[in-house]
């Protein structure tokens, strides 16, 4: 299954949060993953945040253990840049109007993904209007109801 990730699954993974194992689910049930390059900084910001606002501030091995985890995450993600090619995705759809703009980027790389693939992508997201939106474009989504 080739699967386009989002930030708050991987997050979800990392902070080890409610919805774990259905997080954990679909990232081992994908064969091949794909994102935005914004998954990056979303997700690098998203850790760097919680771990200055946590408890646990003063030991940074957590962090640390953290972006290991994460880095080796990434690593498995084929990233596309934001460029004009996302730009103009987002221009043509006026679905993404109800987005957030991350958001959108991230919905419009999917797009993107989709239009330079041979198989179905399932968009994987914790955000119901991101899951919303990526239907009413045309993708199978995960979790299908949430």
């Amino acid at each position: 299954m080739i699967a386009y990730f989002d930030s708050s699954v991987l997050l979800t993974i990392l902070f080890n949060e409610e919805r774990y194992d259905a997080a954990r689910y679909m990232w081992e049930t994908s064969d091949f993953w794909l994102s935005s390059f914004l998954l990056r900084i979303e997700t690098n910001i998203s850790l760097r945040r919680t771990h200055k606002l946590s408890e646990h501030k003063a030991d940074d091995s957590l962090l640390f253990q953290k972006m290991n985890e994460l880095n080796a995450m990434l690593k498995e993600i084929h990233c596309k840049p934001i460029d004009d090619s996302i730009e103009k995705i987002i221009a043509q759809n006026k679905e993404l109007d109800g987005c957030k703009s991350l958001d959108a980027i991230h919905i419009a790389t999917a797009l993107f993904f989709k239009k330079n693939s041979r198989q179905d992508i399932v968009f994987c997201s914790f955000d119901k209007n991101m899951l919303a939106v990526a239907k009413e474009l045309g993708f199978v989504t995960n979790p299908v109801n949430l």
